[in-house]
């Protein structure tokens, strides 16, 4: 029962989303793709907004807290790429100095390479800055996103502004004749 009720949960903003794209293009507001993403995603609600945070800041992080805010496809995945690449970087170079061990009999001396020990070394620096941005971002973003989307709302459902049918202008005047001056036109 509960899968229903989500699942309706997410239909119904994806129509929401669409009726305000339908409504923009409808009164010939121009939106990005970003704007039509952003407007999709909807605003975060505190409750995803605080999930969100903290499974992207403690347990494993991995894009996880961006998913529960609905803003995986944004960003998330960029984590969720980074820190796995990071972490083979590290397994690949920690690989490379327990064979370059085992050939050498076990001697108890470390004999790792540079280069092992340059991928251990960067592929732990990679996957700690991985973690802090995604920290950081999972915290920061959802404010300017909800932000974003209020105004765009805003913008879409605000009333267009009247049309002017008729002017009263003045008008400069030059001829041959009479020389140059002032007149009205009134366009109705």
């Amino acid at each position: 029962m509960r899968f229903w009720i989500i699942l309706l949960g997410f239909i119904s903003l994806n129509l929401c989303a669409e009726t305000l794209i339908y409504e923009a293009d409808k009164k010939g507001i121009k939106l990005t793709e970003k704007d039509k993403e952003a407007l999709e995603i909807g605003e975060i609600s505190n409750t995803r907004y605080i999930i969100g945070g903290v499974l992207g800041t403690y347990p494993i992080g991995l894009g996880l807290g961006h998913a529960v805010q609905g803003r995986w496809s944004e960003k998330g995945w960029i984590f969720t790429t980074g820190e796995l690449a990071s972490v083979g970087v590290v397994i690949i170079g920690a690989a490379g100095c327990l064979n370059n061990e085992a050939d050498n009999g076990f001697n108890g001396k470390n004999d790792c390479s540079d280069f092992n020990s340059f991928l251990v070394i960067s592929g732990i620096i990679g996957y700690v800055g991985f973690r802090i941005w995604e920290a950081v971002d999972v915290w920061v973003a959802p404010i300017g996103h909800n932000k974003k989307v209020r105004e765009l709302k805003n913008y879409i459902n605000k009333e267009p502004m009247p049309t002017v049918k008729s002017s009263l202008n003045l008008v400069p005047l030059m001829s041959p004749s009479m020389g140059q001056g002032v007149g009205l036109k009134y366009i109705f």
